[in-house]
């Protein structure tokens, strides 16, 4: 044979052999059939759609109105703060002084080792119910327009001479989540 028939029989084999290892050769080269056959359109107008998705995520927003409590001796003062949702959400309010370790409205302000006591309670505005501390509500419903407010109102034991003079501290916290 001459050299030329050698080579073009060679590319024709190869060529063969090549094909068949790639169709039969286990990797899924080809294309997917699509799930969805695409419409034959003759005649009339082709239709279809796409769906379209908007995921909006839970979000929260807290704002606290009231910088600081102060208040004398004896005396109760409040403070105010919104919590804004896009959807139910839970709230646990709690101090750094709370007294025991379950749910109460007792606290104290502290100096060193002095203490004053604290009777702090926490309502959402338009119910009557108090919030006590370290007791999660959950599941609260986001108010108008996503908002909701709530009411501080702390009262001071009246101490008199009883107390070293001086400035007593607590810290209220507030913790929002889904």
């Amino acid at each position: 044979m001459s050299k030329f028939i050698k080579t073009a029989a060679a590319v024709v084999v190869f060529g063969a052999f090549s094909t068949v290892t790639m169709a039969g050769g286990g990797g899924n080269h080809g294309p997917k059939p699509d799930p969805k056959p695409t419409p034959v359109c003759n005649e009339g107008p082709c239709t279809g759609s796409i769906p379209i998705q908007v995921t909006v995520p839970k979000r929260c927003e807290l704002k606290v109105k009231t910088p600081s409590i102060s208040l004398k001796d004896g005396a109760e003062a409040s403070g105010q703060f919104l919590v804004g949702a896009n959807a139910d959400y839970n709230l646990l309010v709690d101090t750094d002084n709370r007294v025991g370790g379950g749910k109460t409205t007792k606290s104290e302000a502290k100096s060193g080792s002095h203490a004053v006591g604290l009777t702090v309670e926490t309502k959402r505005v338009g119910s009557p119910s108090i919030i006590l501390l370290n007791d999660k509500q959950t599941n609260i419903a986001p108010g108008s327009n996503g908002w909701n407010t709530y009411n501080v109102l702390v009262k001071s034991e009246s101490v008199g001479i009883s107390k070293p003079a001086g400035t007593y501290t607590d810290n209220y916290s507030i913790e929002v989540s889904f």
